[in-house]
């Protein structure tokens, strides 16, 4: 069940679509939205290094800096704020200010699903950390989790990249499991390097899907994963690739499976994700 739903108001190309996915799924759901903005005076006014005799031009360029984030936040609320209107959403903003992966991992304890932009997050115009806070937000537990493209596009099929591993089959379990949407046409696709037999694990997730009242096809591709899984999510005609999104320590810092991070830094269509 899906009843409060959290929206990053980031500022940036993906917003207007995070917006319109966020609203979609209200009304599907009555559910109620929460849009969040984080601002990290911090960040914004670390510009570097700073050369002898340039301080002054340092804290002018800090100071611009704060003032676009600020202008962004702001259209982002009327944004949100605006259309919710419309739509009669019943919705509520969060002005947050702090460190972008802990205020969202905070807000995210109290909703059943965050959307995010696939390209920034929290930047605003200003900064350039997206990939860094969607590694350390999925890497501290964050999810389920959209990620929608630029341009919006309606979910009306799917495509699940399925290995047989436990990420893998809690990803496509709570695709199937948490109702966001109505089961809609899916391909599962299996790709080289995965666990047992294809032909098994396609048919064992097909009956599991079925099982939820999929319409279900079944897809292998004799490749690893990175360097097709957009190819075939294409080649399939889905709008929503269903991922699981593994984590690794690599001197001590949390990232991504390599798959998880090629697709969310190079798909133009949404992602679900979920480890």
């Amino acid at each position: 069940m899906i009843k409060r739903i959290l929206v990053a108001l980031s500022g940036t190309t993906c917003t207007t679509s995070a917006i319109r996915h966020a609203v979609e799924l209200a009304k599907e759901h009555d559910a109620e939205l929460t849009g969040v903005t984080i601002f990290d005076p911090d960040k914004l006014l670390d510009v570097g290094p700073v050369p002898l005799g340039g301080a002054a031009a340092a804290h002018e360029l800090g100071e611009h800096r704060m003032q676009l984030a600020t202008e962004h936040i702001e259209a982002s609320i009327s944004e949100f704020e605006t259309t919710c209107k419309n739509e009669n959403i019943r919705c509520r903003v969060l002005r947050e200010t702090g460190d972008s992966a802990n205020r969202l991992l905070a807000d995210w304890r109290y909703h059943d699903l965050t959307i995010i932009g696939l390209r920034g997050l929290f930047e605003y115009g200003v900064l350039n950390n997206h990939g860094h806070l969607v590694l350390d937000v999925i890497g501290n537990g964050l999810r389920p989790l959209l990620a929608v493209a630029e341009e919006y596009r309606p979910i009306q099929r799917a495509m699940i990249a399925y290995d047989g591993s436990p990420i893998a089959a809690r990803a496509m379990k709570a695709f199937c499991m948490l109702d966001i949407w109505k089961p809609m046409p899916t391909t599962i696709a299996c790709f080289s390097g995965h666990e047992g037999d294809h032909v098994e694990l396609l048919a064992e997730a097909g009956s599991y899907l079925e099982a939820h009242g999929f319409e279900q096809a079944t897809m292998y591709l004799d490749e690893k994963p990175r360097k097709c899984i957009l190819d075939a999510l294409e080649t399939c005609n889905s709008d929503l690739l269903v991922l699981g999104a593994a984590k690794r320590s690599k001197l001590g810092r949390k990232l991504l499976g390599n798959t998880a991070r090629y697709a969310l830094e190079n798909s133009t269509r949404p992602i679900f994700l979920h480890h």
